[in-house]
């Protein structure tokens, strides 16, 4: 599996101007060429992931999110529903293998969280990743200045 891809902002190599415009190109089709995503979620979806799905609707404003990301969104908000509910069937269970069953699912659901939210731009790491204006500080020191 290869690097993710980076904005063209944010590219350090020297590309050229074809791959420039490649670049460019795919990151007006991730934005403005595709369907938007549905406001409302899925009726698949159980009670606590619909309300995770509008919860985050609201905030997905001007990220590159469209309707090809669908499927991992309403993954991302399924996870959230079994963390929850993991969540409160630990607070109900005494038994400790029963609990111990609980804590490896909240385990699972909250690695797949985070990995999820970082692929969707919804953690503050990733909106800045996205959002961050590249410094070209480096570029402009000499050798001399760079390495002493």
């Amino acid at each position: 599996m290869g690097r993710k891809q980076k904005l063209l902002r944010e590219s350090t190599g020297h590309l050229r101007v074809v791959e420039q415009q490649a670049k460019y190109q795919a990151e007006f089709l991730a934005t403005d060429g595709l369907d938007k995503l549905q406001p409302t979620p899925p009726a698949y979806l159980d009670r606590d992931a619909k309300a995770e799905y509008k919860r985050i609707f609201k905030g997905l404003g001007k990220l590159p999110i469209r309707d090809l990301d669908h499927a991992e969104l309403e993954n991302y908000c399924t996870w959230y529903s079994i963390y929850k509910q993991s969540t409160r069937d630990l607070q109900e269970e005494r038994d400790p293998e029963a609990r111990e069953g609980i804590i490896r699912t909240l385990d699972k659901a909250t690695k797949n969280i985070k990995a999820l939210a970082s692929d969707l731009g919804l953690n503050v790491n990733s909106r800045l990743q996205i959002n961050m204006p590249k410094d070209d500080k480096s570029e402009k020191q000499s050798l001399k200045e760079r390495f002493g």
